[in-house]
This record gives structure tokens, sequence and C-alpha cells, in this order.
């Protein structure tokens, strides 16, 4: 598994803040942020909040597919994207992420990076 270069992540609370403010597109879990920058490659900031998903490890789970679909979506140029964690998981499972819905927000993520 490769990692993210510092070029690609988005770190400073100015830039993600800046591109919060232009939505892009929504799914059932997820709000899809981003905008146009001005280097020559993409860069990803990820807004996974406890609030939403209590147990660090979802919490890990869902950075590590999100990242993942990210490195593999190479046709991104030019893009700040900032992907956002809106809708609390297993509402039905105790708060715990469970393979159903994991499976639920990989399609959705892959989705996501398709359609750009």
């Amino acid at each position: 598994m490769q990692k993210l270069t510092k070029k690609q992540i988005l770190r400073l609370p100015e830039e993600i803040s800046r591109v919060l403010q232009h939505r892009f597109s929504k799914s059932t879990h997820f709000g899809f942020y981003q905008i146009e920058n001005h280097s020559d490659v993409s860069r990803l900031g990820l807004a996974i909040p406890k609030r939403q998903a209590k147990r660090a490890i979802d919490r890990n789970r869902i950075k590590r597919v999100i990242r993942e679909a990210f490195r593999k979506s190479n046709h991104l140029i030019n893009h700040d994207i900032v992907i956002k964690l809106q809708v609390p998981i297993g509402k039905q499972t105790r708060r715990r992420l469970r393979e159903q819905e994991r499976r639920k927000i990989v399609q959705q993520i892959n989705h996501f990076f398709q359609e750009m």
C-alpha cells in the first residue's frame, strides 16, 4: 500500500475551509467538495468526525478506503478535494461499521472518483 505524498494532502485548516465553501455533490454518507487549484497535483482532505463514526477503527478504515480510491484515480489534475462524512454510521449496529455498510461506502467513494 502506497502513501500519499505531502503535496497530495490538504493539511492547513484554511485550505480545507476554502474547499468546504464549494459543494460539489452528495451521497448517502458523504459530502464531496471540490475546487480547482493552481498546482500540478490534486490534493485530498478528509473530514471524518468522531461524532459521525464513534470508533477509531471505523474512522481509520473509512479514511483508508478514501485514500486508496484517490490514489487509483490518477486522472484527476489540479483539484483540491475534501470528503466529509455527514451521516452517522452504524445506526442499526450500535455505531459499528459492518461489512454491508463498508461495501456501500466503498461503492459511493468509487462512484464519485469515476464520475469526475
